[in-house]
């Protein structure tokens, strides 16, 4: 397995406007006259609430998953239901923009003007709100420790 076509990579802070639009790393952006295509899901990262922005390939990647699981066939239809029913279309723009719909913003927490962080993922990223910010970086530091003494780089 490689990295993807599309990579998002990093930790960045930044703010919502007053649109409820929050720019992106110039290295997520799309090209110049391009847009690119996500789907939010409220989600939960390390068990902490998070916007979790996919990409379309994640998405597939995810309903993939769901249909070579062993669950039954009625079970899988509700878990792509729910998947396919409770996520949003959104777009990074080719200014690097990502406009959250309001409702689902403020649900997690998010504030017109107020901070955001954004947490690469590879294939998705996840769009955090202050309140949520220093669970989920305490969550990443316990698995960090577990990284450190099962992966071996000599």
């Amino acid at each position: 397995m490689g990295v993807p076509t599309t990579s998002f990579e990093g930790v960045f802070d930044f703010k919502l406007d007053a649109k409820f639009r929050v720019s992106v790393p110039s290295e997520w952006r799309p090209g110049r006259g391009e847009a690119l295509p996500l789907r939010l899901l409220k989600w939960r990262t390390y068990q902490v609430p998070v916007l979790k922005a996919l990409t379309n390939e994640a998405f597939a990647a995810m309903i993939t998953s769901i249909d070579s699981s062993e669950e039954t066939a009625g079970v899988k239809g509700q878990r792509k239901g729910v998947l396919y029913s409770r996520n949003t279309p959104v777009t990074i723009n080719d200014q690097g923009k990502v406009l959250i719909p309001k409702k689902l913003a403020e649900e997690q927490g998010l504030q017109a003007g107020g901070a955001v962080h954004l947490y690469g993922r590879g294939t998705n990223f996840d769009i955090v709100s202050p309140r949520d910010h220093n669970a989920l970086q305490t969550a990443e530091e316990a698995l960090l420790e577990d990284l450190y003494e099962s992966v071996d780089f000599s």
